[in-house]
């Protein structure tokens, strides 16, 4: 942290203490600031396990730095009161992880006042609820550590909290029971996997089924697709319209400017080095698009 022509940290935390800035352990109680990266902890309840396409996040850090900071809130006993406190990241987890990758010794954070631990996690899941923002498994998991941890009492009570149906929370509930191989490939696949589409294969009787379908979804395959492929299995009538007998594999990555950027094949593969390319052939022609 670069500090004033002529002032120590000692000054400056005299100051913000002055003004209100600071608590009694000497930490700011909101607000921005730039600290050591050393000084964060991730949240050991924190939902999120799986950390996707990773490498482009860390080169945009690496180019331009971490432009959104990390929220965070200071936990009381922990560090020094001119330098070492330390912070529990709330929001950020995955810019985190990649802020440490790409080396950076201190980031920008957001300080907030620390919450009640049943509040701040029905607020994460909620977030993640809405942007679909973390695998199918690993938010069934969070919404079972919710019951598990009686922080709210039922599921209808779990329900009203995160403001879904009872009934979606009840669907959510039963990926849980997928067998372990097929929740360790949804956990590990690189491809972004629809909520329903999940927990519709969940409610199949026959594991042959859950697997051949969760397969499906985590080489790609649209919400669609696997709706026409279970109302087969239950014997209904297949809507009419164009075939999505092959499922079309797709990679999917979100960007810092809140924009996802989708590319999908028109065959059933899709390699890594396809995937480049073509990104490198899009921004190519998104270039002369821009200059025109």
């Amino acid at each position: 942290m670069k500090l004033p022509d002529g002032k120590t940290r000692l000054d400056l935390v005299r100051e913000q203490s002055q003004t209100g800035g600071l608590t009694q352990g000497g930490f700011k109680k909101q607000g921005r600031l730039i600290v050591s990266i050393t000084r964060l902890r991730e949240d050991p309840k924190n939902e999120r396990r799986t950390f996707r396409e990773m490498d482009g996040l860390i080169a945009s850090i690496k180019s331009v730095g971490l432009v959104e900071p990390i929220t965070v809130s200071p936990v009381s006993g922990e560090g020094e009161a001119i330098s070492g406190t330390v912070y529990h990241i709330v929001t950020g987890h995955r810019r985190f992880r990649a802020a440490k990758a790409a080396g950076l010794a201190e980031v920008e954070v957001l300080i907030r006042e620390p919450e009640d631990e049943t509040h701040r996690r029905i607020k994460s899941i909620v977030s993640n609820v809405q942007r679909e923002d973390i695998g199918p498994v690993e938010m069934a998991e969070a919404l079972q550590s919710l019951l598990d941890d009686q922080q709210v009492k039922s599921q209808k009570d779990l329900a009203v909290a995160i403001g879904k149906t009872e009934s979606w929370v009840s669907k959510m509930l039963r990926i849980l029971g997928l067998p372990d191989a097929q929740k360790q490939q949804l956990t590990s696949t690189q491809v972004s996997v629809s909520y329903d589409s999940v927990a519709e294969i969940a409610r199949l009787k026959r594991e042959e089924d859950q697997v051949r379908l969760i397969d499906a979804v985590a080489h790609g395959a649209s919400q669609s697709h696997i709706r026409e492929e279970i109302r087969q299995l239950k014997g209904q009538p297949v809507k009419s319209g164009p075939s999505s007998a092959e499922p079309k594999p797709k990679r999917v990555f979100h960007t810092k400017f809140k924009a996802t950027i989708i590319v999908q094949s028109t065959t059933t593969r899709l390699t890594g080095d396809q995937t480049v390319a073509a990104l490198r052939e899009a921004l190519e022609q998104a270039g002369h698009a821009a200059a025109a």
